[in-house]
């Protein structure tokens, strides 16, 4: 239960996220570095701090690639991005067009809703155990837990009351956000915001209005590598800027 933005601001791709874990996930998650070779860091991903639990939810890499991403569940046999080690694998790239070649190559496939960018290129993936959908994004775009493209349903908006409305109304509520946002603040609104509340479907929500509240939040700077992170709800707790 995510909501994923991407807009392009001041030269740089910017990609958003909430992470509102469902309740067989572990719920509390951090950012790390993670180091490839020559003991040098060249990865800033969010994970559970138990990666052999759930693994990793986005990230960025030195050279300004960045990937966010919600789940939809479709089929028994989809492989979910978040279980180790696709992200990390996802962050091997150069440049935007090399993770979605990476994501590509997966077999079996990921699914899901993704996006994935660099300074000057951004994608939107979607993903289910047939097929992937890849687009070329051009203008702001925001992806939620049900698919734009694939006719595919989620599973979950059979056995889970409201989740439907919920990930409709995070959509139309983001879209109408992200194309007003142009800076790093009105991006951070958006992570936090409480329209729909009267309803417990706010893109923010807390722990009143639903188990699976707003657990943390964060943004990638593709252009300045950086990482705005709230770890815990935004309601509550602040954003703190990370880099290399």
């Amino acid at each position: 239960m995510c909501t994923t933005a991407v807009k392009h601001l001041n030269d740089s791709w910017f990609l958003i996220k909430t992470r509102d874990p469902v309740l067989w996930m572990r719920w509390n998650d951090e950012i790390k570095l993670f180091d490839t070779s020559n003991d040098k860091y060249t990865k800033l991903i969010i994970q559970n701090p138990d990666i052999h639990q759930d693994g990793y939810y986005g990230g960025i890499n030195k050279k300004g690639v960045a990937f966010v991403a919600t789940y939809v569940h479709i089929a028994e046999n989809q492989i979910s991005y978040i279980r180790r080690p696709y992200v990390r694998l996802i962050l091997d790239a150069s440049t935007a067009k090399e993770a979605v070649k990476i994501i590509r190559s997966f077999n079996p496939k990921i699914g899901g809703n993704m996006f994935v960018a660099d300074q000057n290129e951004c994608f939107g993936i979607e993903g289910v155990p047939e097929t992937y959908y890849v687009e070329k994004i051009i203008k702001p775009a925001v992806k939620t837990n049900h698919f734009l493209h694939l006719p595919k349903r989620n599973l979950g908006f059979n056995t889970h009351k409201g989740f439907e409305q919920w990930s409709h109304n995070h959509q139309s509520r983001a879209e109408e956000l992200i194309v007003k946002a142009t800076n790093i603040k009105d991006l951070i609104n958006i992570l936090k915001d409480r329209k729909n509340a009267n309803t417990k479907t706010a893109i923010c929500t807390t722990r009143k209005e639903n188990k699976c509240f707003t657990h943390s939040a964060f943004i990638f700077d593709t252009k300045k590598v950086k990482v705005y992170y709230c770890q815990g709800n935004p309601l509550e707790h602040e954003f703190k800027e990370y880099s290399f």
